[in-house]
C-alpha cells in the first residue's frame, strides 16, 4: 500500500490538548490518556509530536492529530517515518475536516528510509490573512536579511567556538526543516515558509525562490545541494521522484524513482538504487550502471558510481560499460590491507594491518587515484560501529569514528568515545561523554558554551547556525 492516505479509508485519530501554561500536554489515543511535560513551550509540543509519530510507527498507518492550545484547534497528519504536516488550512478556533484528496497524485509505494529523530515538517498555513500556524512557536518575524550590507548585530546566544558573535545574516526557515550548506561553501539552500525553495550564495543573497511543487511533508528530509548534469543543483527526493533545480533556477527536472528506489548522497551526486540494480540521475532520467560480480556501489561523482570489495581496488563504472580499475597506495608502516572501510564524498576508507606488530593503519584514501591523503594508528576495534555518513567529511578535517584527521597535512588523532556530527572548517562537531564539543585534528577539545548551536556548515567563511526556526551566518574569529 502506498504512504498516501487513501480517502476510503478512516483514519486513527490523535487528540492533542495544550495546557495553557504551555508546560504540559494530555494526548487521547484510543481511549487512553497520558500527560507529556517540557520546560518551554516548544518542548511540550515536540513532545507531543513524538508521541504522535510514534503511534503512527506502531501501527505503519498515518493518523489524524486534532492540536488545541489557547489559540486555537489545527488538525494535522502524522506519519509512520516520523513526518508532521497540516492535513488542510484551519482558522483558530475552527476545527475543519482534510479537503477531498480525489486529485492529488498517488504516491507509488516507496518506503523511505529517514535516520534519526522524528522529522516535524510542519507548514506555514497561508490563508485570508497569511494565519501562521502556532502549533509550533511562530519564527521571529524578521525577514532575510537580503545580504552583508546591513551592519553587524549580536547574536542573541553563545557562539560555538571559533566563531565570534555577531551576525553577518539571517533567514527564516520553515518549522521543522534544516538548512543545507554545499561542501565547497559557495551555496545554501532552505526551505522557507510558505513552502518556497530559496537558493544563497556565499555572501548571503537570495539567488531565487521557487514554490515547491509537492505538499509540505510529501519531501524525503530536506534538500541537498549535489552535482547534476555537470553543474551545482539542489536536489528535493518525494516519494516518487526526484526534483532537481539548476543554480541559475527555473523549473525542476524531475526524475521518476521506481518503488523500490533508496537515493544515497554519500558522493557529490546522487546513486540510486533498487534491490536488483544501481542508477545515477542524468539527463532527467535514470541511467542504470552495471556493478562488477562480488563489489558493491558506493556513491555516485557526475555519472559514474565508485564501486568497492572487501579487500581489493575499486572501480569506477558508468552507464556506458566503461571502467576504471583504482589501487590504493600503502601508507607508511602499513603492510597488507585488513579491507574497505567505506567510501564518502571524493574518499575511500581503508583499514591496514601494521608493517610490525599487531596495531592497525586508518587512512583516507583519493578515490581517483588511490593516492593516501590522510592517515593515523589506530586500533581496529575503536572503529566497530562507526557510521556510514558523509557530513563528517570536510575540505579541510574529516572523521571517521573516534578519528580526526587534517586533510591538508594527513595528520590526525584518536578521540575515544567522540561521535561526530559535522566538520566545518578545522573543526568536527559533534558528541563527547554526553557533550556537545568541536574536536581539532591535534586532539584539542573544546566545549560547546550552554546555549551554543552546532554549525550547520560553512557559507563562505561564516558559519551557519540554526536557532528556533531562523538561520544566522556567523563570523570566524
Amino acid at each position: 500500500m502506498s504512504r498516501a492516505s487513501r480517502p476510503e479509508h478512516s483514519r486513527p485519530t490523535v487528540v492533542i490538548v495544550i495546557a495553557p501554561d504551555e508546560r504540559s500536554a494530555e494526548i487521547s489515543i484510543e481511549g487512553h490518556r497520558q500527560i507529556v511535560t517540557g520546560q518551554a513551550p516548544r518542548e511540550t509540543r515536540r513532545a507531543a509530536l513524538d508521541v504522535a509519530t510514534g503511534y503512527a510507527a506502531g501501527i505503519g498507518r498515518p493518523v489524524l492529530v486534532d492540536a488545541r492550545d489557547a489559540n486555537g484547534f489545527w488538525r494535522l497528519v502524522a506519519t509512520p517515518d516520523g513526518v508532521v504536516q497540516a492535513a488542510d488550512t484551519v482558522e483558530p478556533g475552527r476545527p475543519q475536516a482534510p479537503r477531498p484528496e480525489e486529485g492529488r497524485r498517488g504516491r507509488r509505494g516507496r518506503v523511505p528510509l529517514i535516520a534519526g529523530a522524528a522529522v516535524l515538517a510542519l507548514a506555514l498555513i497561508v490563508g485570508a490573512g497569511a494565519l501562521t500556524l502556532r502549533f509550533l512557536p511562530e519564527a521571529p518575524a524578521t525577514p532575510a536579511s537580503g545580504g552583508t550590507e546591513e551592519a553587524a548585530e549580536p547574536l542573541p546566544w553563545p557562539a560555538p567556538p571559533g566563531f565570534a558573535g555577531t551576525v553577518v545574516f539571517d533567514a527564516e526557515v520553515a518549522p521543522g526543516t534544516e538548512p543545507r550548506v554545499s561542501r565547497d561553501g559557495e551555496l545554501l539552500s532552505v526551505i522557507a515558509p510558505g513552502d518556497q525553495l530559496h537558493l544563497y550564495d556565499a555572501e548571503g543573497e537570495r539567488l531565487w525562490a521557487a514554490d515547491l511543487p509537492v505538499e509540505t511533508g510529501e519531501s524525503l528530509g530536506i534538500p541537498h545541494i549535489v552535482r547534476y548534469d555537470g553543474a551545482p543543483a539542489v536536489v528535493l527526493e518525494t516519494a516518487d521522484a526526484l526534483l532537481f533545480w539548476s543554480e541559475e533556477g527555473g523549473a525542476p527536472d524531475r526524475v521518476d524513482l521506481p518503488d523500490d528506489a533508496v537515493a544515497q548522497y554519500a558522493g557529490e551526486s546522487v546513486l540510486v538504487r533498487t534491490d536488483e540494480d544501481d542508477f545515477v540521475p542524468v539527463g532527467g532520467e535514470l541511467r542504470e550502471v552495471e556493478v562488477p560480480g562480488g563489489a558493491a556501489s558506493m556513491l555516485a561523482e557526475g555519472d559514474r558510481v565508485l564501486t568497492a570489495v572487501v579487500d581489493g581496488p575499486w572501480v569506477w563504472v558508468d552507464p556506458d560499460g566503461g571502467s576504471t580499475e583504482v589501487h590504493a597506495q600503502r601508507p607508511e608502516g602499513a603492510g597488507e590491507m585488513d579491507r574497505v572501510l567505506t567510501a564518502l564524498r571524493e574518499y575511500v576508507i581503508v583499514l591496514w594491518r601494521s608493517a610490525e606488530g599487531d596495531g592497525s593503519h586508518m587512512a583516507f584514501h583519493d578515490g581517483q587515484n588511490g593516492a593516501v591523503v590522510a592517515a593515523i594508528e589506530v586500533d581496529a576495534s575503536d572503529l566497530e560501529g562507526a557510521g556510514y555518513a558523509s557530513w563528517p567529511i570536510g575540505t579541510r578535517t574529516a572523521s571517521y569514528g573516534p578519528t580526526v584527521v587534517d586533510l591538508e597535512s594527513g595528520d590526525g588523532s584518536v578521540v575515544p568515545g567522540f561521535a561526530a556530527e559535522i566538520a566545518v572548517g578545522d573543526q568536527v562537531f559533534g558528541e563527547l561523554d554526553g557533550r556537545s564539543v568541536a574536536v581539532r585534528a591535534d586532539g584539542t577539545v573544546s566545549d560547546l558554551p550552554e546555549g551554543a548551536e552546532r554549525p550547520q556548515g560553512l557559507l563562505g567563511d561564516n558559519a551557519v547556525v540554526l536557532h528556533d526556526d531562523h538561520l544566522y551566518a556567523i563570523p570566524p574569529q
